[in-house]
């Protein structure tokens, strides 16, 4: 099975129980890549596609430590309207961010592009370097076990880690000059 299939029901179960996600918004596959390990010849940083077979189910990370980005002080004013700028987050096997990269080619993204922005996408960028994870993982079953639930590595006869990508959108706003951050994924 293509984990490009299971991916997004997969992620709808993790963010329902996700902590630091606000808003109740529709989860899509955009950036969302289960990052193969590397061959020997493998390129740095090349995304291998993986299927799981049908014994294997992948768990999604879940967040440990995410606190939100804060409102920059160059930012600082009465109003703002809702600003959303998008990240890729890459997570490592250890649940540790590695890196954040501007998502900005997705439609609900482009406020990213704009120079206007560019403190907000930077404050999402430092916010996300302090998260912690519990990290992703390809579950292995033995032959005649199943998975209790979706996503469920309970029972498994190996449970190895895995790197990922994971989109975020980050909407600031700031209404009667309260700053207001929300956290979510971007919308389809």
């Amino acid at each position: 099975m293509r984990l490009s299939m299971v991916l997004p029901a997969l992620l709808l179960a993790g963010c329902a129980t996700s902590p630091m996600v606000e808003e109740a918004e529709p989860v899509s596959s955009i950036g969302q890549r289960l990052l193969a390990p590397e061959s020997a010849g493998g390129q740095a940083g090349q995304v291998q596609p993986y299927e799981l077979s049908g014994r294997e189910v992948f768990r999604m990370p879940e967040p440990l430590h995410a606190p939100l980005p804060e409102l920059p002080a160059t930012a600082s004013r009465q109003t703002l309207p809702p600003v959303t700028v998008c990240l890729n987050v890459v997570v490592d096997a250890r649940g540790q961010v590695q890196r954040g990269f501007p998502l900005l080619a997705h439609s609900q993204c482009g406020a990213g592009n704009e120079a206007r922005n560019g403190a907000l996408l930077q404050a999402a960028a430092d916010a996300v370097r302090g998260w912690r994870f519990r990290p992703a993982a390809i579950c292995r079953f033995a032959p005649g076990t199943v998975p209790v639930t979706a996503g469920d590595c309970t029972g498994a006869a190996q449970v190895e880690e895995v790197p990922v990508t994971l989109p975020y959108a980050f909407t600031f706003e700031v209404v009667q000059g309260q700053a207001q951050v929300r956290v979510g994924r971007p919308p389809r």
